[in-house]
């Protein structure tokens, strides 16, 4: 590990407000652009540690952090997954508060500033989360955290319907929450966050949304953006819900709540894997996931679908076909 001093990191006898934690895992070739968006925001009151989650582009990625190493902490260990990397950049952190960003994303100058006054002027809130935007694969495209209509601050309840969204690149944390809760979920490598931003809210925290867009997310080739069915966020959905009900006590309401949640994720993939199946002209397992759908949402036109599907497989896949072409792709 490597550590000192500059205009904006504080030495080591003085606590900076903001811990900035950046996993790195073969990101090289876009590293010191996340680096220059950190070094370029207005708050300056940070310190900034670089995890090196046993890389396979190591030599590359130290070549790249080579002009910053006076200004990072920089940490290597066996590759443990997001979870692992950030709770290993956690426990050494000494801010106040905890700020993520992905080895490959950019924050926008007021990134810091505008999210440390958010949580100074709401001192209830655990955490906050600003919008972004993504880029990197074509047209840019602004991810809203929070559902409109929504209020801007979200309990428990709210998080487990998933009416905001989570980013860890747009995210603030108070440290003392985050060590309260007892850190990522290490046994869940996709879809971490999700879990994570519930059990800041258990059972009575809360998440702030500040509705601006503060961060550009980059979109690469077999990231969860990049999925147009989405079925790998789906099935990582799934699975954070469910660590959820191990991780945490809940009342029988509240587990009531988090089994709609789940058996709602798990009918919305049948759905999807349904018009995969249909567009790849496999009708007999478009039959089956749209009858598996079905049980939970009990609608007319999917039993419809299904009998025609199975009783007509030709005609209906064709016409069923030329519906799906005609629906707009499916973005987060």
């Amino acid at each position: 590990m490597s550590s000192a001093g500059s205009e904006a990191t504080p030495p080591e006898n003085q606590t900076p407000k903001v811990s900035v934690i950046i996993p790195a895992y073969n990101t090289a070739a876009f590293i010191a652009e996340t680096l220059n968006s950190v070094f370029a925001q207005t708050f300056r009151d940070f310190e900034l540690i670089v995890i090196n989650d046993g890389s396979p582009d190591t030599a590359e990625l130290e070549a790249a952090l080579q002009p910053y190493m006076s200004r990072i902490r920089y940490i290597k260990q066996e590759n443990r997954g997001l979870p692992g990397a950030r709770n290993a950049g956690i426990r050494v952190a000494r801010g106040d508060l905890l700020a993520f960003v992905d080895s490959d994303d950019i924050w926008m100058p007021d990134y810091l500033f505008a999210q440390v006054e958010f949580l100074d002027n709401h001192p209830h809130v655990c955490a906050s989360i600003s919008d972004a935007v993504l880029f990197g694969s074509g047209e840019d495209v602004i991810w809203r955290m929070l559902k409109e209509g929504t209020a801007p601050i979200l309990g428990f309840e709210e998080m487990l319907k998933r009416q905001g969204g989570q980013l860890p690149s747009a995210m603030v944390v108070r440290r003392k929450r985050v060590l309260e809760i007892g850190l990522f979920d290490e046994r869940i490598r996709i879809g971490e966050d999700i879990e994570f931003c519930v059990r800041l809210c258990f059972p009575e925290g809360a998440l702030g949304y500040l509705g601006r867009v503060l961060v550009k997310y980059r979109q690469r080739p077999g990231s969860l953006t990049e999925d147009p069915r989405r079925r790998k966020w789906v099935v990582a959905e799934i699975e954070s819900l469910r660590r959820l009900g191990e991780n945490l006590d809940l009342s029988q309401p509240q587990r009531g709540l988090l089994e709609k949640e789940i058996a709602a994720a798990v009918a919305s993939l049948a759905l999807g894997d349904a018009y995969h199946h249909i567009s790849e002209h496999e009708y007999g397992p478009a039959v089956q996931c749209f009858r598996s759908a079905n049980a939970y949402y009990r609608d007319p036109r999917i039993s419809v679908a299904a009998f025609c599907l199975n009783a007509f497989p030709g005609l209906a896949g064709r016409l069923l076909n030329w519906r799906l072409k005609g629906r707009p792709a499916r973005r987060i």
